[in-house]
C-alpha cells in the first residue's frame, strides 16, 4: 500500500469501537484529529443536540470535515490557541493521534482546561509490544506508511505507558480495552497460556479516563 492510500483510509476511518466508549450523555465532544469527520458524523447520529467539534492538521482533510461537524480548527494542535471556553466539553476523542505528537503530555493538559470537570477522554494508541512489532524488529525494520512503524510517529506506547502519560496529564484511567489482532495459531497459544499472552496480541489500546 502506497503513502497516499494509507492516508486516505486512515482519514476515512468511522471507528466504531471508539465510538462505543462515548458516553451517551456527552453532548459537548471534541475529535482531536478528526480527519474527515467520520467518526464525529456516526457521534451526530440519532443525537440531534448533540455537537462535534474537530482539530485537523491537513487543511485539504479538514475542508471535507466542515460539512460533516459542528466547526473544525485547522492547524497544529500543539501550537494553535483553542479559542473554546474553558470547561467546555464533555468528551474529547483521541483516535491514534497522541502517538504524532511531540509532547503529548503538553497537549493533554492545555485540553484538559477546556474539558468539564465530569468530562472523559478517550484514547486509542497502537500497542508497541504486539507481537509483530518484535518479529519487524529482529528483521531489520524499516518505517512504514502505516500501521505500527507509521513513518509520522514520534512516540511508540505500552499500557503501561500510555497510563502513565495519563497520570501525568491530570487523568485517571476508569476503563480499558484491548483490540486484539492475531492469527488464529496466535489465538490458540494464547489460550493454551492461560491469556497471559494477550498483551502481545493487542494491536492497540482503547482506554476511557477522568480528570483527577
Amino acid at each position: 500500500m502506497n503513502e497516499s492510500v494509507a492516508q486516505e483510509g486512515y482519514y476515512e476511518n468511522e471507528r466504531p469501537e471508539i465510538a462505543r466508549l462515548v458516553p451517551q450523555s456527552a453532548m459537548m465532544i471534541l475529535d482531536v484529529g478528526c480527519g474527515k469527520g467520520r467518526l464525529g458524523a456516526s457521534l451526530k447520529t440519532g443525537l440531534p443536540g448533540r455537537k462535534v467539534f474537530g482539530i485537523e492538521y491537513v487543511p485539504s482533510v479538514a475542508e471535507e470535515a466542515k460539512a460533516l461537524l459542528d466547526e473544525v480548527l485547522i492547524g497544529d494542535l500543539q501550537t494553535m490557541t483553542i479559542p473554546f471556553p474553558k470547561e467546555t466539553f464533555d468528551c474529547m476523542v483521541f483516535g491514534d493521534i497522541l502517538e504524532h505528537l511531540l509532547d503529548p503530555e503538553a497537549v493533554l493538559r492545555k485540553l484538559k482546561l477546556h474539558l468539564k470537570r465530569d468530562g472523559v477522554i478517550v484514547c486509542s494508541i497502537p500497542n508497541i509490544r504486539h507481537y509483530t512489532s518484535f518479529l519487524k524488529i529482529l528483521s531489520g525494520w524499516e518505517y512504514d506508511d502505516y500501521g505500527l512503524f507509521d513513518r509520522t510517529h514520534l512516540r511508540f506506547f505500552s499500557l503501561t505507558t500510555m497510563k502513565g502519560l495519563l497520570h501525568r496529564s491530570g487523568f485517571r484511567v476508569e476503563y480499558h480495552q484491548p483490540k486484539i489482532v492475531a492469527s488464529k495459531k496466535m489465538k490458540l497459544v494464547n489460550v493454551l497460556c492461560f491469556g497471559q499472552l494477550e498483551d502481545f496480541l493487542t494491536f492497540q489500546h482503547l482506554l476511557r479516563a477522568r480528570p483527577l
